[in-house]
């Protein structure tokens, strides 16, 4: 059921993409397979350029997906085929990159169609300056969480510290090894003139 709602899913965003399908059609019949965390589906490119689940076929390219690739996808999937892994037929993977890096959902022409498109523009919005806003938040809440744990807490060390306690503990060893000479020269001294 998933991965029928998956397919169904990149289909809608294939068909409003120009050009995906067309460039995924001169692939028609080729089996793929898309892994993300311990999560894998299997498809095949169709005639029309789109995709159709396949079960027990061979894939003749495997793409591995970091494990948070959906929540990343809608609004980041250029990056995260960066750090897709590719294994197999490389003009294959090379039309699915493409096609994938290039999936755009646009949100408000997807709401339009039950809600209006002025309603639909005021959720989209809403829903990007929120999630701006938790972004933001997120990112304030880390930098703080961090400033304590490594300034408050002492539970961590700023790297300016540590490069300053090694250069102190450098210097120390230096001196000691100079101390440590100096008072092996006057036992010396002090034998050779005792005896």
């Amino acid at each position: 059921m998933l991965p029928d709602a998956v397919l169904a899913i990149l289909n809608h965003l294939i068909g409003h993409t120009p050009g995906a399908s067309a460039r995924l059609a001169a692939h028609a019949g080729a089996h793929a397979r898309l892994a993300c965390g311990g999560i894998g589906l299997s498809f095949r490119v169709g005639e029309d350029g789109r995709f159709a689940a396949s079960e027990n076929e061979p894939a003749a390219v495997t793409i591995r997906l970091p494990g948070d690739a959906p929540l990343r996808f809608a609004h980041q999937g250029e990056a995260v085929m960066r750090e897709a892994r590719v294994d197999g037929d490389a003009a294959l993977a090379e039309a699915l990159g493409q096609v994938l890096r290039s999936l755009r959902w646009d949100a408000a022409e997807d709401l339009s169609h039950v809600i209006g498109d002025v309603a639909a523009e005021r959720v989209v919005g809403g829903a990007r300056a929120a999630l701006a806003l938790g972004n933001d938040l997120a990112s304030r809440l880390a930098s703080s969480a961090t400033e304590y744990v490594a300034d408050e807490a002492r539970m961590l060390v700023r790297p300016h510290q540590c490069a300053t306690f090694s250069n102190d503990v450098d210097t120390l060893r230096d001196d000691v090894a100079r101390l440590q000479k100096r008072v092996e020269m006057l036992q010396r001294k002090g034998v050779q003139g005792g005896g």
